[in-house]
């Protein structure tokens, strides 16, 4: 097995995890930037909140390419950075 292929292998086991834990790392940068915003008073918030999306697309669109299937673009349904977490009650109702 040569690098390229070693490399390949890497990058799809990369993804595949990213596609398993898709949630969790959004919420981790949902957390990140609410926590930045906080401490800085609300002085960046505009900022955080663009930088944020960016990565929760990132996270979309890397986890989709394990999975093959397009990008949706559904951004509505991605938690944005700033934004509480949700409550498991919340997370319940919406699945109802």
């Amino acid at each position: 097995m040569g690098l390229r292929d070693k490399l390949t292998d890497l990058r799809e086991q990369a993804q595949q995890a990213v596609a398993e834990h898709k949630d969790e790392i959004q919420g981790a940068v949902q957390t990140a930037g609410a926590a930045v915003d906080q401490r800085t008073h609300g002085k960046y918030t505009d900022k955080i909140f663009k930088y944020g999306q960016k990565a929760n697309s990132a996270v979309e669109k890397f986890g989709n390419q394990a999975s093959d299937e397009p990008s949706r673009g559904d951004d509505a349904a991605a938690p944005t950075a700033g934004a509480p977490p949700a409550t498991k009650s919340e997370e319940g109702a919406a699945d109802a």
